[in-house]
């Protein structure tokens, strides 16, 4: 499946998932999402956000393959939206990044993001990191299926050979005003376990591709074109793999929104089936890199604020992340201007 974008380039979120085995025969992963918004500039919190990197943020831990369990898990917050200052009242979004660490222990199952949703979500700390978590969990718990599928339980590996790695890049491209193409692709790789110095190829196992393409229409957020595609290849058929298309399983999301309880929906139509799973990942990331495009749709916001007396201008949903928590610095600079929450989409 070949992805045609088109129209002026807005953000690109860029989540990666890297299993390296160690030699305790444990595994290390390690996590990150990047934000690279492409144009315009948001008045927030008493500041300019420009385009550039707006996200740069780490998960890192280690997993202990036999019982699928996160021993240790750790956050890092490189670039951060908020920074502390005096409208913040000295608060950041790096605050409440320890909080990530109730998680260790926890096993990657059916239960993962619920628990995960309870340590961190919402108010209790930072959405980027409760996205790259949710991934981080579903794709490990992925990759160790098919490690045992592919080469059998724990096979031997020299310390710091990588096991697995998944990439999930999402383009937004404006196509005409108030629409939002999203081009996303997935790509698994397998790694075969081998010695420490063999050809490049030696080292392939497995490929597993998703490919889709969303057009949205601001500002209901309603999906209307919807495509998608995959394609898994091996050595054997590495030349020859076709591409499988996956549309029909995600076609009753045109029409609908990509805001609030999609996430849910989405669980509960394809979360049943493990096969589905790569496709799931790629469609979960969609609504939360749409919010990261509406920020580079700004043309008319500075205008708007250039006369308006607000200090917080821009402002987050209540409760949709610790920064913009209820009674927080924000929200609280936000209700003493007299200004309200903006509406959940």
């Amino acid at each position: 499946m070949r992805l045609e974008a088109h129209g002026h380039p807005l953000h690109t979120r860029a989540l990666s998932v890297v299993l390296t085995a160690r030699a305790d025969r444990k595994l290390d992963v390690h996590g990150t999402v990047l934000d690279l918004r492409k144009r315009g500039f948001v008045p927030v919190a008493g500041d300019l956000q420009g385009a550039g990197i707006i996200h740069d943020m780490r998960l890192a831990g280690m997993i202990d393959p036999g019982s699928a369990t996160l021993e240790t898990l750790a956050a890092e917050q490189r670039s951060v939206a908020f920074e502390p200052s005096a409208v913040t009242a000295g608060e950041s979004c790096r605050d409440p990044i320890d909080r990530i660490a109730a998680l260790a222990g926890t096993r990657l199952d059916d239960g993962w993001a619920r628990r995960l949703a309870g340590a961190i979500g919402g108010p209790r700390g930072c959405s980027h990191l409760l996205t790259l978590g949710h991934l981080l969990g579903s794709s490990a718990a992925w990759a160790l299926a098919r490690e045992r599928a592919l080469h059998g339980a724990r096979p031997a590996r020299p310390a710091g050979q990588r096991v697995f790695q998944r990439a999930v890049v999402i383009d937004g491209h404006e196509t005409a005003p108030a629409r939002v193409l999203l081009a996303a692709q997935t790509s698994d790789l397998h790694f075969v376990p081998v010695g420490t110095l063999v050809r490049p190829m030696d080292r392939f196992a497995e490929q597993l591709e998703v490919r889709l393409v969303a057009e949205v229409e601001f500002p209901h957020l309603t999906v209307g074109r919807l495509e998608a595609a995959e394609r898994r290849r091996g050595a054997a058929d590495l030349e020859g793999a076709a591409w499988r298309d996956r549309s029909a399983a995600i076609a009753w999301l045109i029409g609908h929104r990509l805001g609030a309880g999609v996430t849910a929906e989405l669980l509960a139509r394809l979360g049943g089936a493990p096969d589905d799973r790569p496709l799931l990942d790629t469609v979960l990331m969609l609504a939360p890199t749409l919010v990261q495009c509406a920020a580079a749709m700004s043309e008319a916001w500075p205008l708007a604020f250039r006369a308006d007396p607000s200090v917080v201008a821009m402002g987050g949903l209540t409760d949709s992340c610790y920064m913009w928590r209820r009674d927080g610095a924000l929200d609280r600079a936000r209700v003493a201007e007299g200004n309200r929450s903006p509406r959940r989409p």
